[in-house]
Parts: C-alpha cells; structure tokens; sequence
C-alpha cells in the first residue's frame, strides 16, 4: 500500500479580499435651503469626498445627496432611492452617513432600509452617533435612535404648525402662495396685477350677469385669455368665485399637517380652528358682488335638480347692465326678463321681451342676412384677408411663447406640489418662484399683444365657418329653427329701446327693429 501524503492548499480568497479596496459611497441630505444648513450640506459633500477618496483601502464610488428634502419619508428622496438601487445592483459595500438623523427619521423605514442594505450584503456606519452595522450585534440601539430622530421631526412639525398658528391668530401670517390676479412682493405681501385683476373682475360680472360656470370657461378659452396654468377649467374658475383673497381679506389654516408620519397637509374639515383676516391686503372685487356671487351658488346647487335649463338661457344679455335675462311667464305667455330686475335692492331699464317676438325677430334678421349675403360676407371677408398679410409673421412667435410659458407653469407647478405636500419650505418655495412668476407674467403681457395683433385672423376663420353655415341652410326661413340659431348666433342684446341685436359667430352684428316684427 502506497504511503498517504497529504498537500497542503493555502488560501487564496482572504487574500484576494486583502487586496481588494471596499467600494465606499456617503449618503448626504439637509432638510432646508437655509444658509447655515447650506454650508452644511456642502461640508458633508467636500469631507465625504475627500476622506474616501485619500483612504487607500477604499475605492470612491458616489456621493449620493438629497437636498432641501424631508426625511420622514423615503419615498420623496431621489437620490437615497438612486443608493438603494447601486446597493442592490452590487456597486456599494459600504455607505457612510454623518448621522442617523441624516439617514431617516422614520424608525421604521430605517429599519426596513438597514435590513435590506445588510441583505445586499452592504454595511451603515453612522459617524456621530458611533452605530457601525457591520459590527452591531442588535438593532435595538438603532431603533431607539431612529426613534428619536423620528420624535425630533414630529416635534420639529409641531413647533413650526403652532409658530405659524400664533401668527395667524395675530393676523401676522404671511401668504407664500400668491392667487391669480396677485403677485407677491420682496415683502411677500399681495400686490394686484392689473391687468390679471380685469379679468377675475371680469369672471365675477359674467357669472352675476347669469352665465355658468362652465360657460366662462369657454368664454375665456375662446377669446383664449392667458393664465397661469395654461386653459382655464371649471374648478380653477370656482376657486376664484369662492376665494375671500379677491375681497382683501385671508381665510387661514384651511389646511393642516396631523402629527403622523409621513407629514403632509391636509384639509381642514373642522379639526382646527380657522382665521379669518379681514383687510389683509387689496382688494380686486367688492364685497357685495362677492357676496351675490356666494348666495347664486347656493342657488345653483339647490336648483341642479330641476329641469333643464331653456333653450335661451344665458344668450340674452342686457345691454344697459350686461346682465342675463331670465324666463318669466305671465298669463300664459313666455317672457324673458333683466335677472337683475329679480334682485331684491337692483333695477335696470332694460326691456321685457316675449318669446315669440324674439324668435320672429330672429327669422327677419336670418332673411335679411341671406338676402344681402353677398354684400355684407364677402365684402368683410376679403377686406380682412388683405389685412392677413399684416401679422403673418407672428404665429411662430406666440407659438414659442407658448411653449416658454408652458414650461415655466410645470416648474412653478413642481414647486407648489412640493411645497403644499411639506416637501420644501416656505423660504424655498418664495425663491423659487418668484422669478418664475415674474417670468410668466411677462410673457402673458407679450401674448395678449400679439394675440390682439392678429384678431383679423381668428376673425376671417370664424367668417369663413359662419358661411358654410349658411350654406346648409335655405335662403329663406318661414319659422324659428332651434339648430340654425345655435349654429349662427353667440348673443343675443336687448336694450331700453325697442331694438334687439343679434351677435353672430365672426364679429358680425345685426339690429332688428321690433316694430318690423309687429
């Protein structure tokens, strides 16, 4: 039998890993934009990168650095979720964080963010607070100090909501969000822009003159006024009719932060007490016009439930006041009345005007306009087409002031989402946009003038649709027809003298005596 030898294999893997650097990154973030907390933010960056990368035994890998962000929840802090992917994707082996407090203040997300770190085989080392997971044999003493981190955030929460609550019981509190029709000034108090302010006074008189809501929101993307957010839409114009900003006074605390993780605002249904400032800064809009407008709402809501509208509600208009008229029916015969004649204390000069007499003043208006056609349509057409030429040139202008404005609206937007859901603060939030909306506003100023430059344009479109209206209709009518109306006339005005104008689409403008009617 052969004698046994046996040959030793020395290792070769311990001495692998001795050569191999550990791949280190650092994980940094500072909660506000401060200047001390700044200089902070930047010490971390410049003492992480210089310490991993003078270490011999350590390869750099990344700084990973969340700014101006809060820690309570993860799920807000791009750069900690951009680590936790490098970590299990097999590019880290250790993370250093000045503290834990740095790192969450969330226990349970902390916990959850170890574990999964220790599972990609990636240790923490926590510097001020002397916590190494590599070595740690519990987790207890990191949850009681993620604990605390998280106790100091809630407390943190709870100095600034009282901070601000004693301010606003003073009716010291100062707005960092500025409505349309406002701007805020270097004092971050509301200052009216005028020409923004004309049409939030306009939006108040078209809905006390009987228009919907709906209805102004065509109206005004129609004319395509400007705003801040692009089209106008039904809830931007209902927040307007109920915003007490527009009469000078502030209703506060309508939202609130519950003292909960992850922090976020929330409505106040009642949880909190509400202050109301009167004065507490310029008003655009009276407060009686303010308050008709409160009581028609009410109205409107109740009413949802009766039966669709008529056919002419909201096309006749007044032309003494600029209200809507109003169906009134007497003795059996369909009136339509000034809707501020209705209201107790208001009286216009305005005419009563029967139904019937409206619809046969339409059919004379209808043959007059086929029977001179030719002279009035074409005429007009061709007179705004030699004017076309004019503004030819400056499509592509508001085309790109459009796509500049739309892009400054979805910065400014990102802002404000951040900053109603606590995510940035208020200091943060005014140097933001601030610049911003000075530099909408300013567009807005430069579209409106261009856009009035080339109203011949929309005008020779709107013609151009208004004849081959008329075209798939006969020459002459003998009775009143619901769907030519509809498709030919945008309002209908009657005055204090037996007139009634009818208003086409296309600018074009018709009176009807209503003695010809009889």
């Amino acid at each position: 039998m052969a004698e046994r030898v046996v040959k030793v294999i020395k290792p070769t893997i311990a001495q692998i890993n001795q050569e191999k650097k550990q791949r280190v990154a650092a994980y940094c973030r500072v909660s506000t934009d401060s200047g001390d907390q700044s200089n902070s933010f930047s010490a971390q960056l410049r003492y992480y990168s210089e310490y991993i990368k003078s270490n011999a035994e350590m390869e750099f890998v990344d700084i990973y650095a969340d700014e101006g962000i809060t820690g309570t929840c993860v799920n807000k802090r791009d750069e900690f979720k951009r680590m936790m992917k490098d970590a299990s994707n097999g590019k880290l082996d250790r993370i250093f964080v000045k503290s834990v407090s740095r790192f969450a203040r969330n226990s349970l997300e902390c916990l959850e963010s170890i574990r999964t770190l220790n599972s990609f085989g990636v240790t923490v080392l926590f510097e001020n607070d002397n916590i190494d997971t590599k070595t740690m044999n519990s987790e207890l003493i990191l949850y009681v100090k993620s604990a605390f981190a998280q106790s100091e955030a809630l407390a943190g929460s709870k100095r600034v909501a009282t901070a601000i609550r004693m301010k606003m019981e003073n009716g010291e509190f100062i707005t960092c969000n500025a409505p349309y029709g406002y701007k805020l000034d270097k004092e971050c108090h509301l200052s009216v822009v005028p020409e923004e302010a004309e049409i939030i006074k306009r939006i108040f008189k078209l809905y006390l003159s009987g228009n919907g809501i709906g209805k102004i929101v065509a109206i005004l993307n129609g004319e395509r006024i400007p705003n801040a957010s692009g089209k106008w839409s039904v809830p931007g114009i209902r927040y307007i009719l109920t915003n007490e900003k527009y009469i000078g006074d502030s209703l506060l605390q309508k939202t609130y932060t519950p003292q909960m993780l992850p922090l976020r605002n929330v409505p106040n249904k009642g949880e909190l007490d509400r202050y109301y400032v009167a004065n507490s800064h310029e008003g655009i809009v009276s407060k009686e016009d303010f308050e008709l407008v409160q009581i028609r709402m009410k109205q409107v809501t109740t009413e949802r439930k009766a039966p669709q509208k008529h056919f002419f509600t909201g096309l006749i208009e007044c032309k003494e006041c600029g209200w809507s008229y109003k169906k009134k029916n007497q003795n059996d015969v369909v009136y339509w009345v000034c809707s501020q004649k209705t209201m107790a204390g208001r009286s216009c000069d305005g005419k009563n005007i029967s139904e019937e007499a409206l619809k046969k003043a339409f059919v004379l208006m209808y043959n007059k306009l086929r029977r001179f056609e030719k002279v009035i349509l074409d005429k007009t057409l061709s007179q705004l087409l030699n004017l076309r030429e004019k503004v030819s040139g400056q499509n592509n202008e508001i085309s790109q002031i459009d796509t500049e404005i739309a892009s400054l609206c979805n910065k400014n937007n990102t802002y404000t989402e951040l900053h109603t859901n606590g995510i940035i603060d208020d200091v943060s939030y005014l140097e933001r946009t601030s610049e911003l909306k000075y530099k909408i506003t300013e567009l807005r100023g430069k579209r409106v003038k261009l856009l009035n430059a080339d109203e011949e344009e929309r005008l020779i479109e709107d013609l151009k649709v208004l004849k081959e209206t008329l075209d798939e209709y006969p020459n002459v009518i003998l009775r009143f027809d619901n769907s030519l109306f509809s498709a030919i006339v945008d309002k209908v005005v009657v005055g204090s003298e037996k007139t009634v104008m009818f208003k086409l689409k296309g600018g074009l403008h018709f009176e009807v005596e209503m003695t010809e009617v009889i």
